[in-house]
């Protein structure tokens, strides 16, 4: 029979602990308080039901399990939330358990087998230690913006005997912690994620992520993805991080850290992380993310025996999958800017985060009168033996007092003598305006950036021939979609790029 509770005050002692009998259970009227001091814990072996109206201050502990096959739910009908205090919660039940409220736990703990949520669940701080959360519909949120907010217990290696099955919600404070760790899962497993590095780069305009690990929807079709002259020929299969910002970052950067065990079929440096928008489930949409790179061959997050694969220096959230690749990534180059020094010189410099049997650059140039691009130079690699797992700057001048329009690429070489290229720039006599496209060839979509231009430009592609077979306006920096071209050579112009009738004029080749 139910104990009925109306105006309770537990003044326990400290270190003193209160047992309610087997099959009890605790049933708080509207209009009644029960209050728990520090040092007190409150052992229940049956349901805790809260009335609205009703009061729970906790300074202390409760145990809410069964181990005779008798319910152990926690249900709390409160209108109006609040913070039921700074005490703990254990939910130690060998049964399952269900959990309902508005109000915000100082601390929640999940030590029992299975716990299922009816509505979503905040608590200041989370310790997992064994068992399941199930959120289904609903979410776990994380009110703390500390990194231990959430925490596994010492046997919780890796979250591997307790994590959150569903949706998470972290508030977090990038300018004040590093990492965040978000203990995320399917009912097979553990698929965790870390963001790291947050305080170098602080992100704004965010104050919270909502994060779930999810089947893959749709199919690789369309995918088309080169990485410093490695092609992705697709997305594991073993499901999508989902990571989605309360709002969009103008400023910083942070480090990825995704854990593949259940990826099977993985070989050593030839998978990464990938980026598509959220909700999509279109092969075509799957990228490198902006400005992003990944370790050197045999680096963190590049062998299958670190048991995760890592990017660093993302600024944006969506979809995160494995990407496969074909052939390892040779060298990641992550700057490569164009400068005219002087009236008759054009300072090229870039900057490589990793290199592998790097042999070196070669510096190609083509002027708009001119057809082919020719080498101007060679930059050997400045890296130990080609390798190298740090940023390295590189630089190179070349002798160009042409006033109309050169256009600018790299040729790295390795020391077997395969060439990657990189993207091509244009830079134009006296002229602070650059165009970049990259990659080149491509296998159905490539990318432009216009440096220096803020009104939107038309841009035409032609084939051989001088057919128009695709035409489209840019701004800014836009991905080009040219799935739908036979491979060939076609010729993408950018009228008075530079000016009024001056044209940016370059090949691009399609391959398949």
């Amino acid at each position: 029979m139910p104990s009925t509770l109306r105006k309770l005050f537990f003044a326990v002692l400290p270190a003193v602990s209160c047992c309610l009998p087997a099959m009890t259970q605790v049933y708080v009227q509207s209009g009644a308080d029960i209050r728990i001091q520090s040092g007190v814990e409150f052992v229940v072996q049956g349901d805790i039901s809260l009335e609205a109206g009703s009061v729970l201050i906790n300074a202390g502990t409760i145990l809410l399990g069964n181990s005779a096959g008798y319910s152990a739910n926690f249900t709390d009908q409160t209108i109006t939330p609040y913070q039921y205090g700074t005490g703990r919660i254990v939910f130690n039940s060998s049964m399952p358990q269900t959990i309902q409220t508005l109000n915000v736990f100082g601390s929640l703990e999940m030590s029992g087998y299975d716990l299922q949520f009816a509505s979503s669940v905040s608590a200041l701080k989370w310790y997992l230690n064994q068992g399941r959360i199930r959120t289904l519909t609903h979410s776990a949120v994380v009110t703390g913006m500390d990194e231990l907010a959430i925490e596994a217990s010492p046997s919780n290696v890796n979250y591997s005997q307790c994590w959150i099955n569903g949706s998470i919600r972290r508030f977090i404070n990038p300018a004040l912690t590093n990492k965040y760790t978000f203990p995320l899962g399917l009912s097979s497993g553990v698929y965790l994620a870390e963001m790291d590095n947050l305080m170098a780069n602080p992100l704004n305009n965010i104050s919270y992520i909502d994060a779930s690990f999810q089947p893959k929807l749709g199919t690789d079709a369309g995918l088309v993805v080169t990485e410093a002259g490695a092609s992705y020929t697709g997305i594991h299969n073993a499901g999508i991080w989902h990571l989605s910002p309360n709002g969009t970052p103008t400023t910083g950067q942070y480090d990825l850290r995704v854990y593949i065990n259940g990826f099977t079929g993985l070989s050593d440096n030839l998978f990464t992380i990938l980026r598509r928008p959220e909700a999509s489930s279109n092969g075509a949409d799957w990228s490198v993310p902006t400005g992003s790179h990944v370790n050197a061959t045999g680096g963190l997050g590049r062998l299958v025996a670190h048991g995760y694969a890592q990017r660093n220096k993302l600024s944006t959230f969506s979809e995160f999958g494995i990407g496969l690749l074909a052939t390892t990534l040779p060298v990641s180059l992550t700057q490569f800017n164009l400068k005219r020094h002087t009236d008759t010189q054009v300072l090229v410099g870039w900057q490589t985060q990793t290199e592998h049997n790097n042999q070196g650059f070669y510096v190609e140039r083509r002027l708009d009168t001119e057809t082919d691009f020719t080498n101007k130079g060679f930059v050997a690699s400045k890296a130990a033996n080609g390798n190298s797992v740090m940023p390295i700057d590189y630089s190179f001048t070349d002798n160009n007092n042409y006033p109309g329009i050169a256009y600018y690429r790299l040729k790295q070489v390795d020391l077997d003598d395969r060439a990657y290229y990189s993207m091509i720039k244009a830079i134009k006599g006296g002229a602070g305006v650059n165009v970049l496209i990259w990659p080149n060839p491509s296998e159905g979509q490539f990318s432009i950036r216009l440096e220096g231009i803020n009104d939107p430009k038309e841009a035409l592609i032609t084939d051989l021939s001088g057919k128009l077979v695709q035409k489209f306006s840019i701004r800014g920096t836009q991905a080009v979609n040219i799935h739908n071209l036979p491979a060939g050579t076609y010729v993408l112009t950018i009228p008075h790029a530079f000016g009024m009738g001056q044209a940016f004029k370059e090949k691009v080749m399609v391959v398949r």
